[in-house]
């Protein structure tokens, strides 16, 4: 079974950036959205085994619609992602519920470790064929 996430964040081309490079690596993105209020939505439908989060966004930033997800569905693994990298900002994330903090730009292989660090057994898809990753 494949990593089910959401992608949260006002900028379509790093909206587009994440999909395209998680998918790359076998996960299946099962939504998206660009601000806090319509993150919920799409949250509470898809309920979602990954979710990267801009903290950074309007309507609701990303801090408060962190808590509402894990007030929602706790199982799910928050990566706060943001180009302000303040330690302030890092560990408001953190304490908010969030796993990890991934600080824009970021690599390709950034986004691999995330997705290892947390689903180390899961099974990927990668062009049609299961395999560990």
């Amino acid at each position: 079974m494949s990593v089910r996430f959401i992608v949260v964040d006002d900028a379509p081309f790093v909206r587009e950036l994440l999909k395209s490079s998680l998918q790359d690596l076998g996960a299946l993105c099962v939504g998206e959205a660009e601000n806090g209020v319509d993150a919920l939505e799409v949250f509470k439908r898809t309920l979602p085994d990954l979710v990267f989060l801009d903290l950074v966004m309007p309507l609701k930033n990303g801090l408060e619609t962190c808590i509402e997800m894990n007030e929602i569905w706790p199982g799910a693994i928050i990566v706060a992602c943001s180009t302000v990298d303040q330690e302030s900002l890092v560990q408001k994330a953190l304490q908010g519920g969030c796993a990890a903090y991934l600080p824009k730009p970021f690599s390709r292989s950034d986004l691999q470790r995330i997705v290892k660090e947390f689903f180390p057994k899961s099974k990927l898809q990668h062009h049609g064929v299961a395999k560990n990753e």
